[in-house]
């Protein structure tokens, strides 16, 4: 009777361990996804109707044939990284077709590795500038909400709302829409040219003013930015409220490699993330299937036992004894 017990006990045990192996991704927690300390990614993205001063000319250009790129690089020797914080510097440049330098940025940021927040660091900067950046930057943060989140905007080095619009699909992935706007403002007073500024001076004060919009595609499990629009206008204008000259102004929108290359990105980092949850699914169910083998094995044991161990009615029957007849 005990072994019997023993036996359906361990098919029970089994089946639960199937069980639990089928609804694993339910309650098996994803693996952390840290920033890496030695990141290395970039993104390019194409420029429509972009405007534009050129450089030798000083003349006023528009052009579909302005790109930006975006290089990404983890400085894991420098001093303020460790097990908590990334060290990524951030490159960006945008050219014309002809290799002409537009404008160009380098921003050097202390990220909390697990919210991928902006953190105060002797090493942060803007253009070699000593700056305290704050908010997101180049990432979002693994588990990424449905809600605002503040964004960096190197131009005006300040953050912004980048608001949490909805939900969509993009090559097969789920991803949140956030879309950020920088109202206009003077970021700076530069001496410019007075052609730049409709002034017949050679020479004079001026402030450059920008706005813009950005619309992130952001694949929530990774945080990884898989597509980006940017539409910021800077432009020039004097001191008596004359418009100037448009510095950069247009639409930039990621290119199809960039994204293509990105999504990679995104699928990888929400893969590593899931392997612990894999390995839960298939030692269960390893388990599970042997349990149930053993129990059965144990009941199948058992009962040619049982049968050795029941009496023979033949050998139980009373010897008659003959009565002697007179």
């Amino acid at each position: 009777m005990r072994a019997r017990v023993v036996g359906l006990a361990v098919i029970g045990l089994g089946g639960l361990a199937i069980a639990a192996s089928a609804t694993a991704p339910s309650w098996v927690p994803l693996t952390p996804a840290d920033l890496r300390l030695d990141e290395s990614s970039g993104t390019a993205s194409d420029g429509e109707q972009v405007g534009y001063v050129d450089p030798v000319s000083l003349a006023q250009v528009t052009s579909d044939d302005v790109s930006v790129s975006v290089r990404i690089r983890g400085d894991e020797d420098a001093g303020d990284a460790d097990g908590d914080t990334a060290v990524w510097e951030s490159v960006s440049e945008t050219g014309d077709a002809d290799g002409t330098l537009i404008a160009t940025a380098t921003t050097v940021v202390c990220l909390d590795r697990r919210t991928a927040e902006a953190e105060d660091c002797v090493v942060g900067s803007v253009d070699g500038e000593r700056v305290e950046v704050r908010g997101l930057t180049v990432r979002f943060p693994a588990d990424t909400e449905r809600r605002d989140y503040d964004l960096w905007d190197t131009t005006v080095r300040e953050s912004f709302p980048a608001r949490y619009v909805g939900a969509e699909r993009l090559d097969g992935l789920q991803v949140y829409r956030f879309e950020q706007e920088v109202p206009e403002q003077v970021i700076r007073s530069v001496a410019v040219a007075g052609a730049l500024v409709g002034s017949a001076e050679d020479e004079l004060e001026a402030e450059v003013v920008h706005s813009g919009t950005t619309t992130l595609l952001v694949e929530p499990l990774s945080g990884v930015i898989v597509s980006a629009e940017a539409r910021p206008v800077t432009a020039l204008r004097a001191l008596d409220g004359t418009p100037g000259a448009t510095l950069l102004s247009g639409s930039f929108r990621s290119s199809a490699d960039a994204v293509d290359d990105a999504v990679g990105r995104a699928r990888a980092i929400a893969g590593e993330r899931a392997d612990l949850q894999s390995v839960v699914r298939w030692t269960a169910a390893a388990l599970g299937a042997a349990l149930l083998v053993l129990g059965v094995l144990l009941l199948v044991r058992l009962r040619p036992a049982q049968d050795t161990a029941r009496p023979d009615p033949a050998h139980d029957e009373p010897v008659r004894v003959p009565v002697p007849s007179a």
